[in-house]
């Protein structure tokens, strides 16, 4: 006799607990309430090298988070890491945008895609006459957003400038 009475306490509570939630659900039926926005897409990043020896020296040329491609900063070298052009502005701008092209063409870009320069130089003179060299590789309609920067000195004593990009790919 006891334990149906406790069956049926049991039962009603749950009737109960049912009636309410009902109640409930109407209620918040009611209220408009917005659906949480999506969760962002996942970044992916894949880092590149144009050269073996850029991983032994402890960087990536370049680095693609969904469709913002970043270029570091560009030098003048050859495929083993050797100095081009010392001593010769104008050569080593020429080597530097051919390795950032390069790198854009590995990643089916251009300089058509380039948003942002960033040019380093130990003499802002030298590029300032050697600059003109920059419309051979960009539209001269179609600029990024650039800064010029003189410092001191780059990684290698004989580094002139070193340029940096960054890209968005279509």
């Amino acid at each position: 006799m006891a334990l149906r009475a406790g069956i049926a306490c049991i039962v009603r509570g749950a009737r109960l607990a049912s009636a309410t939630c009902a109640g409930s659900a109407v209620w918040l039926a009611g209220c408009e309430r917005e659906a949480p926005p999506p969760p962002p897409p996942q970044r992916i990043e894949q880092s590149f090298h144009l050269n073996a020896y850029e991983k032994d020296f402890g960087y990536s040329q370049a680095v693609l988070i969904d469709k913002t491609l970043y270029v570091s900063g560009s030098v003048a070298v050859d495929s083993n890491g050797r100095l081009v052009a010392p001593g010769d502005m104008a050569g080593q701008l020429r080597a530097a945008y051919a390795n950032i092209s390069r790198t854009l063409a590995a990643h089916h870009s251009s300089f058509q895609q380039v948003v942002k320069e960033t040019i380093y130089t130990t003499d802002m003179d030298g590029l300032l006459k050697a600059s003109d060299l920059r419309f051979e590789y960009y539209d001269k309609q179609r600029l990024p957003a650039t800064s010029w920067v003189q410092v001191q000195r780059l990684v290698d004593p004989g580094f002139l400038v070193e340029i940096e990009v960054i890209a968005e790919l279509p």
